[in-house]
């Protein structure tokens, strides 16, 4: 019960949550994905019709994560893999230079959490920008 609590606040959150920050810098939200520490590697779809873009951005809300690898698959099924190994605490971002623009189908993500003693969800979203 205490999971479901969780979950629903954390939902309540992400329609409260703007992308002003990143639209103001260029960024356009592709999607986005709660972390719930049961399903590794992730996937966050992009939305279509989003067009082409030569960086991503991947921002961590509510609990520190460390993004270990990164694949990036194109709408032309290309794909594009990325080792990160970065440690993103909540409220921070990280910024992937993508080898030519294109459209983004899904990006798929390894992770840990960042302290063994933390439980909380984390929340992903996914930026792009030309």
């Amino acid at each position: 019960m205490k999971l479901v609590s969780r979950v629903v606040c954390l939902v309540a959150l992400i329609f409260l949550v703007t992308n002003a920050p990143a639209r103001a810098a260029g960024w356009q939200a592709l999607g986005k994905c709660v972390v719930d520490y049961r399903t590794n590697p992730q996937d966050i779809a992009a939305k279509g019709g989003a067009g082409p873009v030569s960086r991503i951005k991947l921002e961590v809300d509510e609990n520190n994560l460390v993004i270990g690898t990164v694949k990036v698959t194109f709408a032309d099924g290309q794909t594009f893999d990325r080792d990160l190994n970065k440690y993103i605490g909540a409220g921070g971002s990280q910024v992937i230079d993508l080898p030519s623009a294109k459209e983004v189908q899904k990006v798929e993500f390894t992770y840990r959490k960042a302290s063994a003693v933390s439980n909380s969800l984390a929340l992903v979203r996914l930026f792009g920008s030309v």
